[in-house]
Formats: structure tokens, sequence, C-alpha cells
């Protein structure tokens, strides 16, 4: 009888610990967010006549960014409301954004602890606590580093969509610009019915291109993962009557983009993210940095960075 009592009261103690972990791996309290809204804008003199401007942002962004979408409209919106009232945001207006600016949105809602995480390794371990399905799931399928991140960005990937879209339709249409939203890391994704769709398929680099009006422009832009120079096409897009070709380039040792006039030479200065954001998933090589660390900026100043371009009349 005392053995009986005993086990089920060691049983209870089990049970209780285990249910007040799932409890606190579920919490995901609200962390103060303070973040540096600046942002400072590098233009050339506009000529007499233009057909309309190229407006790169480089955004300077940090994991607390991505707590959730929210936190990351804050950050892009200020630096849109600069360039609004620098008056360089107008019905022929191209803005672009960098490469995998979407991708770090598998961040979205994850506890206090994986922002402040110093290391690889402490951002998988918050990962694991603080999402027990996908704990059990890499323990029965022994699943190694790459294989865990992949296995999380699988099961947000929804989610990582509908804010993608959501995020970026909406700066698109609220400031009424034509806006390429960079990209986001998504398996097999699609577009169906004018809404991002994701899939069971490889992981692909998606960009879309936002109309003034929120609407998806053209078709999706995919790209393989990890990148290769052998299977990178340029994308292609038109706002009013100038066309673009937006080319991108792994080799400087970073992901970066450039847009160039499809009916010229010009192009644009490379394109990337700034800040202190790692990658948030395995399979790029370890050579390669999703942050330069050492490359020419527009400006010392801190902040985001915004270069505009006219696009003159021939």
């Amino acid at each position: 009888m005392i053995r009986k009592l005993s086990i089920l009261l060691v049983t209870l103690i089990v049970a209780g610990c285990l249910l007040a972990f799932l409890v606190w791996a579920e919490r995901r309290p609200d962390a103060h967010y303070l973040s540096d809204l600046r942002s400072s804008i590098s233009s050339e003199p506009a000529p007499a006549q233009t057909r309309g401007n190229l407006l790169l942002i480089r955004p300077q962004l940090y994991p607390m960014d991505y707590q959730s979408p929210a936190h990351l409209r804050l950050k892009l919106a200020a630096a849109l409301d600069n360039a609004r009232d620098a008056g360089l945001l107008r019905p022929d207006t191209l803005v672009a954004l960098p490469e995998h600016i979407g991708t770090w949105l598998l961040a979205r809602g994850e506890k206090v602890e994986f922002y402040q995480a110093r290391s690889r390794q402490e951002v998988r371990d918050w990962l694991l606590l603080g999402n027990p399905l996908l704990a059990i799931k890499a323990l029965l399928l022994n699943l190694d580093a790459e294989r865990l991140d992949e296995a999380l960005l699988r099961m947000k990937a929804e989610q990582m969509a509908d804010d993608y879209q959501q995020l970026f339709a909406g700066l698109a249409r609220e400031y009424r610009v034509t806006l390429l939203a960079g990209s986001i890391l998504l398996p097999e994704p699609r577009v169906e019915d004018g809404r991002l769709r994701s899939g069971e398929g490889p992981l692909r680099n998606l960009s879309l291109v936002f109309s003034p009006q929120g609407t998806i422009q053209g078709s999706p832009h995919l790209e393989p993962w990890p990148w290769r120079a052998d299977a990178t096409a340029a994308q292609r897009l038109s706002v009013g009557a100038v066309h673009y070709r937006v080319e991108r380039d792994w080799r400087p040792g970073y992901p970066q983009s450039s847009v160039h006039l499809a009916d010229g030479d010009r192009s644009s200065p490379a394109l990337f993210l700034r800040g202190k954001l790692d990658w948030p998933i395995g399979g790029a090589s370890r050579d390669i940095l999703l942050i330069p660390r050492e490359v020419e900026q527009a400006s010392p100043a801190p902040g985001s960075h915004l270069l505009n371009i006219w696009i003159g009349r021939e």
C-alpha cells in the first residue's frame, strides 16, 4: 500500500513539473522594446525632370526587432517617414529592401532569452526550451543543428508567410509606393489567389513586389537555397515607364542585391542588411555572413541608411 502511494505521489510530482514546464514554455511575456529609429539619407541632386526615383533602405536590425512584426514595422516606418518628409516618396518611387529581411520572421514570439542569446548554441537551446513539440521531434528524430533550424522554420512557415505579406503590403499601401520587399526563406512558397502560401517541399528564397495598393505585383521571384551563381536569374519589375532589373550575389561573402536600369547601364550601390543578425537557419556556408562586418557604408551615421537615386528623363 505504501509503495503504491509512493509511486502515485512521484507520478503526481512529475506530472506537475511537466505541466509547469509546459505552461512556462508557452508564456511569452513582452520584453521592454527600445530600438534605434534614427535614419540618415544620402541623395544626389534631383535633375530638372525625372522619371522616378529609386530608394534603397539598408535597415539597422537586431534580434529584438523581430519579436513581433509590429517591432519590425516600427523600424521600417521610421525610415519611410524620414524619406516622405524629405519628399522622396512619390507615385513613381521604387523602394527596395535587402535580401533575407523576412527570414528572421521565424523569430516571432520566442521567449525573451532567445533574443538575448550570445551564441548559436544559446539560440538553439532557447528554441528547444520555448518549443516543446520541436524538442520532442528533435529527440525522436535525432535532428542535427541544421535540421533543427529547418524544422522550426517549417513549423512556423505559414505564419511567416502571412506576416511577410501583411507587413510589406501594408507598408506599400500606407506610403503609396512600389515596394521591392526583400526576401524570405520558405518551404515551396507560392502565391494562390493573391495570397502567399508555404508548402512542404524544398526551401526557396522568395521575393515579392507590392504595388501602391498593397497587392502583389508581377510573379514571385524564386531562388534556390543556398544561393548558387549558376541558378540565379535576375528579377525584373517596372514602375511607370521605368524598368528595373534586380541581381543578387553572395560572392562578396554576404547576401547583397543591386538594382539596375533595364534600359541603360546604370546600377545602384549594393543593398544589404545592417545591424547585428546571424543566420537564423543553417544551410549557408560558414564563410557567408548574413550582415557584412567590414564594408563601405553610405555614411558613418548610426541607424538605418537610405540611399536615393533619381532617374532622369532621357
